[in-house]
């Protein structure tokens, strides 16, 4: 049998593997697409910038929703302040302080007494550490008698949620802190209390024809908190009915000068003048008076002669150079800000013009990386000293 006649059977068969392998790939394709099972996964990435940066974020945006503005501050010395971010309370709104161991002046707290007698609303937290005096810069906490008594450690069944009977005769279970409780004044404007028998974790007194409510903390309502038990619900009860509420979360002390400013102003009137009587005295002349040549002087090619001597001997002529190099350019771009986006050609240019130099010459001190030797190094230093001049 001749080759010729074998070819169209090679070719048959050829195209017969051909079909089989794409069959066996189609199936194998519609198998492995039949076996895949698509499913979605919920991942907890945490808090954005801006609700880790406020922590009664969450409690805003839902009192917002309710209808309540609400304003989240940090600097207490906003109320009542003489400027334009000055805070001024209605007897509609409600202030809800966050921290106990703040510094809080006698003004502050004399005008928010005030503004509660003629009718405001005042929620205090009195969270507070093992210091036996952590109120004690606390002007507000003190004028009402307040403070705060720690259980002992071996104290059981203390980490309970508190239970609050709400006007409708509901009660709420609440999470408040419970490792201490509140110590209240004797005082019949006290017409409420919850805890246990250790003593209470929340109160309210009547003042005027306002009221404060007292907890061991107000953390219950933060971005991590504010969901668990009744914690949401308690802080609609308190707040719900106001006009607008002011959140305060002070989240450091103010700086050491404002808090005198605030509790000593007179320390500071004295220091100034004690300070202004000193530098007086140390700058009084004590013997004769001291003639000067005003024509003696040294030359500044000796001070920079000088300066690139050490740098040489230093063996630190590149970081000289470089930042001569660096204070020229930020010179220049302070004198004209059009070359902050020129490249380098558009540099030299611009150099030239204000130096009247030639550019290669300008390009050579800017931007050649060549060793030279020690003269040859202060030559520079001295011409860029000059250009930076110009500039």
């Amino acid at each position: 049998m001749s080759t010729s006649n074998l070819q169209p059977v090679e070719a048959k068969q050829t195209w017969t593997v051909r079909v089989l392998m794409a069959l066996i790939i189609l199936v194998a394709g519609v198998f492995l697409y039949n076996g895949f099972e698509s499913y979605e996964k919920v991942t907890d990435i945490g808090f954005n910038d801006e609700a880790r940066a406020q922590p009664f974020l969450a409690a805003k945006l839902f009192l917002e929703a309710e209808g309540t503005e609400v304003q989240l501050l940090e600097d207490y010395r906003l109320l009542y302040a003489n400027n334009e971010s000055a805070i001024f309370p209605t007897t509609d709104d409600t202030i809800v302080s966050s921290e106990g161991e703040i510094a809080l002046s006698k003004a502050i707290a004399k005008q928010l007494i005030d503004w509660v007698k003629s009718g405001g609303h005042l929620i205090m937290a009195l969270n507070a550490s093992q210091d036996a005096d952590v109120f004690r810069a606390n002007a507000l906490i003190q004028e009402l008698n307040l403070a705060v008594n720690w259980l002992p450690e071996d104290t059981e069944n203390v980490f309970t949620p508190t239970e609050i009977i709400n006007p409708d005769d509901q009660p709420l279970m609440v999470n408040l802190e419970n490792r201490y409780r509140l110590v209240l004044p004797a005082d019949p404007s006290v017409f409420y209390t919850a805890g246990d028998l250790y003593g209470p974790t929340f109160a309210q007194m009547e003042m005027g024809d306002g009221l404060v409510t007292m907890l061991t903390d107000v953390y219950i309502w933060n971005n991590y908190q504010i969901a668990y038990e009744d914690n949401v619900e308690l802080l609609d009860q308190l707040v719900g009915n106001s006009s607008k509420v002011y959140v305060f979360s002070t989240q450091e002390l103010p700086h050491w000068f404002s808090l005198l400013y605030d509790f000593a102003p007179y320390f500071i009137w004295f220091g100034s003048v004690l300070l202004a009587l000193s530098m007086w005295h140390w700058a009084m002349r004590f013997g004769p008076i001291l003639r000067i040549d005003e024509h003696n002087y040294t030359p500044f090619s000796l001070h920079i002669k000088a300066a690139g001597e050490f740098y040489w001997r230093q063996k630190q002529q590149r970081e000289l150079i470089d930042e001569i190099r660096h204070s020229i350019i930020v010179a220049l771009h302070k004198k004209r800000p059009a070359t902050k986006s020129a490249d380098k050609q558009q540099m030299l240019e611009q150099l030239s013009q204000i130096s009247h130099w030639p550019i290669e010459t300008i390009n050579t001190l800017m931007f050649s990386q060549a060793q030279v030797n020690e003269t040859q190094f202060t030559q520079s230093i001295a011409s860029l000293q000059t250009l930076r001049k110009m500039l």
